[in-house]
């Protein structure tokens, strides 16, 4: 018994020591939570009107690992929108990470903006950075709202009504404080590239 119980031990702690070399070795992590805040604190307000102009390219997504437990995959991702402002005739890109699910966001939220004004923050370096606002390198937008009028989109609940069907509730479109936070962190963790964050910041 005693044997076994060592065996046991060894066997998890083989696999514990191995999943931190595999995660070390395939995820590839910026150090996000030591700048987020600098990095929020450098958004600005830019006030756009979404073309309904469809194009390719303009539905994407962004996959990324973000750790390796017991050898399976454990990944991330956005849904991306990418769209073009009628006002300055530039690329946006809005990323979502994670939060209602591709199906829910990629179709309501197309249908919500289109032609519709929007307030979205972007990072003040790629905007005055005329490289940026291109189809190939868009402004990245992780939040946004209506100009308007508060933009909605409806979400299933996991609660069944007395018909057998999902309950549904209308949320806010836009962004919380919260989500725009952690769609901001996952890109400076994940997505942008490591030569970029540590010109930025870390130099």
């Amino acid at each position: 018994m005693k044997n076994w119980l060592i065996r046991g031990f060894g066997m998890v702690g083989t696999i514990l020591v191995l999943n931190v070399i595999f995660t070390w070795i395939f995820v590839r992590k910026n150090s996000a939570e030591k700048h987020i805040d600098t990095y929020l604190k450098e958004q600005q307000q830019v006030k756009v009107l979404v073309s309904d102009k469809y194009f390719e390219e303009q539905f994407t997504h962004t996959h990324y690992l973000k750790g390796v437990i017991f050898f399976k995959g454990l990944f991330g991702g956005s849904t991306d929108y990418v769209f073009i402002d009628t006002y300055s005739n530039k690329y946006f890109r809005i990323m979502r990470f994670d939060k209602y699910g591709e199906s829910s966001i990629s179709s309501q939220q197309t249908y919500a903006i289109d032609n519709e004004e929007l307030y979205v923050m972007v990072d003040s370096v790629q905007y005055n950075d005329p490289t940026y606002g291109t189809l190939e390198k868009p402004y990245v937008v992780f939040s946004y709202k209506g100009v308007n009028k508060n933009l909605m989109m409806t979400i299933d609940l996991d609660v069944k009504g007395e018909d057998g069907l999902y309950l549904q509730k209308d949320v806010p479109l836009a962004p919380s404080e919260e989500e725009y936070r952690y769609n901001a962190e996952q890109y400076l963790t994940y997505v942008m590239p490591k030569e970029e964050f540590q010109k930025r910041f870390e130099q």
